[in-house]
């Protein structure tokens, strides 16, 4: 120490020094926790709110594939009717001329018997809605009448489709084993609807029974069902479709 320096004076810490170098700043901590505590919330709130975006995504993306195969199976009803109903007539036209033969047999045109072994199905197809209820997604629809509708379709149909299963059993089996017995099979399967088969035979020497009237009877019950059932299960579909249409314009 140079001469004429005055020696430093030590420091010294008092209490009062001592609780200031030791006091917790209580208020900066409260304003860090809290935006902390906010951050992780509008995180939680962030994520919550694109899983949500991302889950309305799937179901407009799902409720639109519906949409577009049930306008298709309602579109392709009124060629199923009105084939179906072709079918009706020409066995309704075998009954009659059978029923009103004078003879022990008679001539049948070869389109007749086509009719009488014929079947046409709707093929309304399901399988979009099937993996959606499959899946689980159907019961996060919002919309309790759309969800409800679309759960009872599958249901609805089946008596549809069961009764157009037991009509093509009859057809490939019953009175196509009648037909075989009767020498009449190759005219029928050559004539049959839907199919082109060269040298089709024009017509066909039949034997009126009561056989054969009852069973073109029972195709022409079958037939009936499914012109009754049809136009059910296109209304059900129209439906749904108008249904549809509406959940997307809310979301949309």
């Amino acid at each position: 120490m140079g001469k004429g320096a005055k020696p430093k004076r030590p420091l010294r810490y008092t209490d009062r020094n001592m609780n200031q170098s030791r006091r917790i700043p209580w208020n900066r901590l409260a304003a860090e926790g809290f935006v902390v505590v906010v951050s992780i919330l509008l995180a939680f709130a962030i994520d919550a709110w694109w899983d949500s975006h991302l889950d309305d995504r799937r179901e407009d993306r799902q409720l639109a594939a519906m949409r577009e195969e049930f306008s298709a199976s309602s579109a392709a009803i009124d060629e199923v009717l009105e084939d179906i109903e072709q079918h009706a007539n020409g066995v309704e036209e075998l009954i009659s001329l059978l029923k009103s033969a004078e003879s022990d047999s008679v001539q049948v045109p070869g389109p007749l018997l086509g009719y009488a072994i014929g079947w046409r199905t709707s093929d309304v197809s399901t399988s979009t809605l099937e993996t959606v209820i499959a899946s689980g997604d159907l019961n996060q629809l919002e919309n309790e009448d759309l969800r409800r509708d679309l759960a009872g379709f599958p249901a609805f149909l089946l008596n549809l489709t069961e009764d157009e299963l037991m009509a093509m059993e009859f057809a490939e089996s019953t009175m196509a084993s009648f037909l075989a017995r009767e020498g009449l099979a190759e005219t029928a399967y050559s004539n049959r609807p839907g199919f082109d088969w060269p040298g089709a035979s024009e017509t066909a020497t039949v034997v009126p029974s009561d056989e054969f009237i009852g069973l073109l009877m029972a195709r022409r019950v079958h037939f009936g069902f499914s012109l009754d059932q049809l136009p059910l299960v296109r209304t059900y579909l129209e439906d749904l479709i108008a249904q549809i249409d509406a959940e997307l314009e809310i979301e949309g």
